[in-house]
């Protein structure tokens, strides 16, 4: 070895994940430094427009400490709780990871500053803080103005003009909600993406959806493994139903997935209906899912109330735009986002730079994931999974520290 002092573990990301990770790992008395390359929650603080709200209720996201169970927190108050967090944990902000590498001793973490060495590592950066921006923006005229979801802070960040905002998952329907309530001409490029009805038989969804086990539905569950790919089905911030007929009876243009740029025309695919019909049926498997909630448990619910998101809408959606003609001068691509891992050891990483791992668990003892997208469950990348993913780590932490030090 180096001579070089070992700490027990290193977590590297202190955001909502990272400092779950840090609070589970105090309780269990595990030696430990949280290392953060920016400030606590940076993603949170950067990446999130200004009318940003949380679309789960303060009893899903009781982690951040203090929730009024009914309340929908905004960006801001998601940062002050994870502040509040980060004074009990033992971060260090500012700390650059270079790159990380199993050693004799466990692991080897360079910074910017210096070389640490730790017997454990729980790596928790994420996996959705790196915009994804398709190739046909490099081909869109210089005067349109481009931004992405996490460079989007409001509509005066824009020119004057219509804006055409591609990707209809959860940021690109709040983001036009956005531009909409400003008086902006929207056009909004479709996927095909599910939706969530936010009350069914006299309670809010969530509220049956947890119960039923929805959201501890595990990655070999999925009838389709392909699924784990497809975004989060979107609900309308601050606890309503949102859906692509709603967005265009309020004002939004609705078009199919844009495709090769001609001169200033944008054509697009004919996908709209088929992207609605995606998220009907995705809110009718909810739906049933409830439905059927209700009838193992022989419980005395109420019919559902109608919901003004599921009335159709008369389209005849474009084929193509005239960018210039249309006053259309700028895109927000809501695109999604990936994660950066390229500074992991070749050893720890798989097919398209992802990390390779076993549920939680890297390919090299002592090692650990947190806060990836269906990690072990559909929760897990969101504030109500991070608890239990993080419990489930520390145990794993402090076994593996027991281990060495009696082997």
């Amino acid at each position: 070895m180096t001579g070089q002092p070992v700490m027990d573990c290193a977590v590297l990301g202190a955001g909502p994940a990272g400092l779950a990770v840090s609070a589970a790992l105090a309780v269990r008395g595990v030696d430990h430094v949280v290392l953060e390359r920016g400030r606590v929650g940076e993603t949170w603080r950067t990446q999130r427009w200004d009318s940003f709200r949380l679309n789960t209720p303060g009893w899903m996201n009781q982690m951040l400490g203090g929730q009024v169970p009914s309340a929908f927190a905004v960006g801001a108050e998601v940062v002050q709780r994870l502040d509040a967090l980060a004074a009990e944990c033992p971060v260090r902000p500012g700390t650059q990871i270079a790159g990380l590498a199993p050693n004799s001793a466990g692991y080897v973490v360079p910074t910017g500053e210096e070389v640490l060495y730790a017997r454990t590592v729980v790596v928790a950066t994420g996996d959705q803080n790196v915009p994804r921006v398709p190739p046909l923006a490099r081909d869109l005229p210089d005067w349109i103005a481009q931004q992405h979801t996490a460079d989007y802070r409001g509509p005066a960040s824009l020119p004057p003009g219509g804006v055409l905002v591609v990707g209809s998952a959860q940021s690109g329907c709040q983001i036009a909600e956005d531009l909409l309530s400003a008086g902006r001409r929207v056009v909004l490029a479709t996927s095909p993406v599910g939706r969530l009805p936010w009350r069914h038989r006299g309670r809010d969804s969530l509220e049956w959806l947890v119960e039923a086990g929805f959201f501890d539905q595990r990655p070999q569950d999925l009838p389709d493994p392909g699924m784990i790919n497809a975004a989060q089905p979107i609900l309308g911030a601050g606890g309503r139903s949102l859906s692509l007929p709603s967005l265009a009876r309020s004002g939004a243009t609705l078009v199919g997935r844009p495709l090769t740029m001609t001169g200033e025309s944008l054509p697009f695919d004919d996908n709209v209906k088929t992207n609605i019909a995606a998220g009907d049926a995705f809110a009718a498997r909810v739906r049933t899912m409830i439905d059927e909630l209700i009838r193992q448990r022989k419980l005395d619910a109420p019919p559902s109330d109608p919901d003004d998101t599921d009335q159709p809408v008369d389209l005849t959606p474009p084929a193509a735009l005239n960018l210039r003609d249309e006053d259309i001068n700028s895109v927000v691509w809501c695109t999604g986002f990936t994660g950066d891992f390229s500074w992991l050891t070749p050893e720890l990483v798989g097919a398209g730079g992802q990390p390779l791992r076993d549920g939680v668990s890297g390919p090299i003892p002592g090692l650990w994931y947190v806060g990836l997208r269906w990690l072990t469950r559909r929760r897990s990348a969101i504030l109500l999974g991070f608890p239990d993913d993080a419990a489930t780590i520390a145990d794993a932490v402090k076994a593996h520290l027991s281990t060495r030090s009696t082997g």
